[in-house]
């Protein structure tokens, strides 16, 4: 399984730096990497910097890679050439919405040779949180992230660095953290690692992600991902639904897919539901959307996906 790597983190915050430290962990582990490298206006320039680091560095200036350059991105990642040891990454910009890219890439049926999408998370520990009005941004990213890296913990006092990781645990953040080093043998793992199947069949041009999760050489579920997919029966009673999405974990941090009710028989819906607070929003799109396989998709970091299908399974048995 090739590694599919999202690297994000507010601007300055160490993204390039931590890449410097982890190209040379990744030799060390027999791994070559191939890097994008997402910014506004510089991204030439630190492509530049990676030149002799990397098997293959391309550069996508303008938009972010979760919306205006999304396209650019999906075209990079079907030419990658997938062979044993290939690792992808992706260095977004500073202002990415990481919630929004997993989604995007987890949905692309283009890409089922890559493992579902591994975020890290930069942060400034000098800055976290204190980027006033784009605090929020900064936070979002980091919910996220199956893994945290702390840039810049050496000039921060250990008082700083207390108040950091506290901030994080009270903002929701359940990333591993990591350094370069660590984070090159996680890869290594999940390089070694075989996706499960799915449960149900894929039509090839149905749209929907193929991304579940993965075991080690042992079997053993690896818990790195951002993202999940849980088929859902044809036909399901509304307040069955409601019982299933008002029940998710804490760890979800998006939740959306497509479902049929049985009081709608042949109508398809989209659902979205953006944190545990939030409702379920509903979205009608009629009896022949280009998706017509059911499914939940789950985004949040180091998800449990057997304990969300059995939970899943244990509310349709209940019906």
């Amino acid at each position: 399984m090739t590694p599919l790597v999202l690297v994000v983190g507010f601007l300055g915050s160490g993204k390039t730096t931590f890449l410097k430290n982890l190209m040379p962990a990744l030799a060390v582990e027999g791994l070559t990497p191939e890097l994008i490298i997402n910014d506004y206006q510089n991204a030439l320039i630190d492509a530049e910097q990676f030149t002799d680091l990397a098997a293959e560095v391309r550069a996508l200036s303008g938009d972010c890679v979760c919306c205006g350059s999304r396209d650019e991105l999906l075209e990079a990642l079907r030419d990658f050439r997938h062979e044993a040891g290939r690792v992808m990454i992706v260095e977004t910009n500073g202002t990415t919405d990481s919630a929004q890219l997993i989604e995007s890439l987890a949905l692309d049926p283009s890409l089922k040779k890559f493992s579902p999408p591994v975020q890290i998370s930069v942060i400034d520990g000098k800055r976290w949180q204190r980027r006033f009005w784009h605090n929020a941004l900064e936070r979002e990213q980091a919910r996220t992230a199956s893994h945290i890296h702390i840039s810049r913990g050496d000039l921060v006092a250990p008082e700083r660095m207390e108040a950091v990781l506290d901030s994080l645990q009270e903002c929701g953040v359940r990333g591993n953290r990591t350094d370069p080093i660590a984070f090159a043998k996680d890869l290594s793992r999940i390089s070694e690692t075989t996706s499960e199947p799915h449960d149900h069949t894929h039509p090839e041009n149905c749209g929907c992600g193929h991304h579940t999760h993965s075991h080690d050489a042992e079997g053993h579920e690896v818990h790195h991902f951002a993202s999940c997919e849980i088929p859902l029966p044809e036909i399901l009673e509304r307040n069955v639904f409601e019982s299933l999405m008002n029940d998710l974990p804490e760890e979800v941090l998006r939740a959306k897919g497509l479902v049929v009710f049985d009081d709608a028989p042949g109508e398809f819906f989209v659902f979205q539901k953006v944190g545990s607070d939030d409702g379920t929003r509903l979205f009608p799109v009629g009896r022949e959307p280009r998706v017509k396989t059911p499914l939940l998709l789950l985004i949040g970091p180091n998800l449990r996906v057997e304990a969300l299908r059995e939970r899943v399974a244990g509310l349709m048995a209940a019906r």
